[in-house]
């Protein structure tokens, strides 16, 4: 008898991560939310209901230990992980880099890097001791792909160290039962997104925020229309998943003047 898939995702009490849970309950997985400690990771676990294939565990990405007793909660509850999602990060605060507090510097290391690298090393440990090995995905965003932005340098250098590292990893281990690669979600209307787009357009002037929202609102998705994509890719076992490539993104653009979408017009913005 085949069991179902059990799916550890990081930084899944909202958001993106959340979505992907939805989704991957859509497609009869067994999930494992994660997230810092309190309230919202335990509500986010009852509003997906399935009590029975739906576990949550809290973890804070940063600790090594406590990356190590999330899966160590995983496989209590269900055996085994088959695929393990480091998607937990910051969003960027969208400011010139010497305007960037030192704290979130630090805070972004910690978590979009530091991070990945504790959750990658704890799930290749604990899929090299199973049968079948698993697969391993790191999320990675702007910057993953070179291209820059003004106002976005830390967040991109850590989304750019992620591929770098993702990469490597994967070349290192060559034929190893465990496999790991990168996914790319494109941009997400979230509501850490959708904040972050508040607090820009009240620090800039109307003509550069309608010039930043109109790319924004060219290449959004809410997280409903991009989960089940890349839900189904992972299941198929594709590596990399670039949902917001350079050719896809430059058609959105061009496709954005003819139809003008308004994704953030939703969310007041």
């Amino acid at each position: 008898m085949q069991h179902p898939t059990t799916v550890v995702i990081t930084g899944s009490a909202s958001g993106i991560g959340h979505s992907l849970a939805r989704a991957f309950l859509a497609r009869g997985c067994n999930v494992v939310l994660s997230d810092l400690a309190g309230e919202p990771l335990r509500s986010a676990a009852t509003a997906l209901g399935e009590p029975g294939r739906v576990a949550c565990q809290p973890c804070d990405v940063r600790e090594l230990e406590a990356v190590r007793t999330l899966w160590a909660a995983a496989v209590e509850r269900f055996g085994r992980v088959d695929t393990w999602l480091n998607n937990a990060g910051v969003g960027p605060p969208v400011l010139r880099y010497d305007e960037v507090p030192p704290e979130w510097i630090d805070q972004a290391l910690d978590v979009n890097l530091r991070g990945v690298m504790y959750g990658t090393r704890v799930a290749l440990a604990g899929m090299l001791g199973q049968p079948g090995g698993g697969v391993i995905y790191n999320t990675v965003g702007f910057g993953y792909d070179g291209r820059k932005q003004d106002n976005l340098t830390v967040y991109g250098t850590t989304k750019a160290a992620v591929r770098y590292f993702t990469e490597s990893t994967a070349k290192e281990l060559g034929d190893c039962p465990v496999k790991v690669g990168w996914l790319n979600p494109g941009f997400v209307l979230t509501p850490m997104t959708v904040e972050e787009n508040r607090r820009v357009r009240q620090r800039v002037g109307e003509a550069q925020w309608r010039k930043f929202r109109r790319l924004m609102n060219a290449i959004a998705d809410s997280p409903d229309e991009a989960t089940p994509w890349l839900v189904e890719r992972v299941l198929r076992g594709e590596r990399p998943i670039d949902r917001l490539p350079p050719a896809v993104f430059l058609g959105r653009l061009v496709r954005s003047l003819v139809t003008r979408p308004d994704p953030l017009g939703a969310h007041g913005l």
